[in-house]
């Protein structure tokens, strides 16, 4: 995608107000608890994963996977390179029975925001209060930016969000983020180029 061309964009300043990556190496899977059987689905994934399942808005990690709370008895699992291979495939077989669990790989745009002004681009397409006090470390929200559905996850404290839309409206989210962040000069960076600005 042209838009996703690593370099500097927008405003020329000493340091972008905004840095953009985009993940490709992530496997992605929605996790459905089937009736009655949530407290058994929690069990299995502390004995699987040794996680937690999050019963609001919060992500929690572990070990290269994580796991979002999105909804009543819904969460959206996550796992890197790092997790090994064919995550989706092992997710189904630790959960066997007690989750409906669709693969959403290929069917997810995934981007990592960072820099000093990551905030101020946010606010001016998201309608949910960012403000550390009331947005932290670890909090989920399932909302809408420029009519587009999307989820944001918090991941530190530097910040660095995450942002993860339907890949069919990855255009429009780009022109979006283009637009918003080019008044605060933003850089596009190869996945994992600079580990001293992004999450890990």
């Amino acid at each position: 995608m042209n838009a996703a061309r690593p370099g500097r964009f927008g405003t020329v300043t000493p340091n972008p107000g905004l840095v953009i990556e985009e993940r490709t190496d992530l496997a992605l899977a929605t996790v459905m608890a089937r009736r009655g059987a949530e407290q058994n689905l929690k069990r299995a994934v502390v004995a699987a994963y040794g996680l937690g399942l999050p019963d609001g808005p919060r992500v929690v990690a572990k070990d290269g996977v994580s796991f979002a709370g999105i909804g009543v008895g819904q969460w959206l699992a996550a796992a890197g390179t790092s997790a090994g291979g064919d995550f989706v495939s092992r997710l189904r077989e630790h959960l066997a029975g007690l989750a409906s669990i669709a693969d959403q790989s290929d069917g997810r745009v995934v981007l990592r925001l960072s820099g000093d002004r990551a905030r101020d681009v946010l606010a001016k397409g998201i309608p949910v209060d960012l403000h550390p006090r009331g947005f932290r470390t670890g909090d989920v929200a399932s909302t809408v930016v420029a009519h587009i559905g999307v989820q944001i996850q918090q991941l530190d404290d530097r910040p660095t969000f995450q942002l993860i839309a339907f890949r069919s409206f990855a255009g429009s989210l780009w022109s979006w983020l283009a637009k918003s962040a080019a008044e605060f000069g933003y850089e596009i960076v190869h996945q994992g180029q600079d580990r001293n600005i992004l999450h890990d």
